[in-house]
């Protein structure tokens, strides 16, 4: 295997993104583990060229899963997601940001693993595509992402994140799927359920 699993992306990439954006309100809350979390997981959907499409298809699953998620409790919640989005940008800007972010990522889909879609000219586009359709998202997904690209650069295959060169960080310190992911999956989900429950005890003492 030369991917991390879907669920040790996930898990670290909601704990980093929390822990570093330290959320003040249910909003900006959502957009941290919301965003964050597709953020940490959308390098993947290349796996497809190299693994299998199943894998792909997973990582597919799961952002699909997290937008209607964030969807039912920024309706439920009244977080105003919807609306600031449509305030700040409009239709039309939304509409845009949401065509460019779906260009960039069927093109990376075609790319070999870990290269575009887990590089800085990578992120750079996608956060460009999001910058259109809804700034408030830009630190959040870009946390997520580079927590995907640290946690890939510490086993063996390369990561080319100056893509389109073919140089990669690579520190070879672990396998893929072995005990680390599983460790860090592990650790992920504890930190992740940490700040989380930390984060919503402080809104109740607001």
């Amino acid at each position: 295997f030369i991917f991390m699993s879907g669920e040790t992306h996930l898990a670290v990439g909601i704990a980093t993104t929390v822990a570093v954006t330290r959320p003040g309100n249910i909003r900006e809350a959502l957009l941290a583990i919301g965003i964050g979390a597709v953020g940490a997981v959308i390098p993947d959907i290349d796996v497809g060229t190299s693994q299998s499409r199943k894998e792909a298809n997973k990582v597919l699953a799961i952002i699909g899963v997290l937008a209607l998620i964030i969807f039912c409790a920024d309706h439920f919640l009244n977080a105003g997601i919807a609306k600031r989005m449509l305030a700040s940008r409009g239709a039309v800007g939304i509409a845009l940001g949401g065509l460019i972010f779906l260009s960039v990522s069927i093109f990376g889909m075609e790319q070999p693993h870990r290269s575009f879609m887990h590089s800085i000219p990578g992120l750079i586009l996608l956060e460009a595509a999001l910058e259109i359709m809804f700034p408030a998202a830009v630190p959040y997904f870009a946390i997520g992402f580079i927590s995907h690209i640290i946690l890939d650069s510490f086993n063996r295959k390369k990561v080319r994140i100056l893509y389109p060169l073919n140089w990669g960080l690579s520190f070879d310190l672990c396998s893929a799927r072995g005990i680390v992911n599983t460790l860090l999956l592990n650790l992920g989900t504890l930190l992740a359920a940490y700040e989380i429950i930390k984060m919503i005890w402080s809104f109740r003492l607001l």
